[in-house]
């Protein structure tokens, strides 16, 4: 299983990676400075609020850990693409999240299908 685990996570920072400098390329996209740059202080705020209420539901919900992980970062993504898109549309920084949210997506479900079952 850890294995099965392993070669997952490589094969989809090598697919992330792959995605990311085509789109890159295609839209003419600049690179971001840092991890997450925030358009505003309401996004860093909500941001905040966000990691807060995982942590604190975390507790309650132990025994799907890798699941619940995956979804709280697929939410903050959709949440970065809004943001990014409603304030900085120029800049098209949202298509790399929303691309970041689809692979999430399919590694979830490639992981669940491939991994759990």
């Amino acid at each position: 299983m850890i294995l099965k685990f392993i070669i997952l996570v490589i094969a989809a920072f090598i697919i992330d990676w792959i995605g990311t400098a085509y789109l890159r390329n295609k839209f003419n996209i600049e690179k971001r400075k840092g991890w997450a740059r925030s358009v505003n202080k309401i996004q860093t705020g909500i941001e905040i609020f966000l990691f807060v209420v995982y942590m604190i539901s975390l507790w309650f919900f132990m025994d799907n850990v890798f699941l619940y992980i995956l979804g709280f970062i697929s939410i903050l993504n959709l949440f970065r693409a809004f943001m990014h898109w409603k304030y900085e549309p120029e800049k098209k920084q949202y298509i790399l999240f929303l691309f970041e949210f689809v692979a999430i997506l399919v590694f979830m479900a490639i992981a669940y299908w491939w991994i759990f079952v």
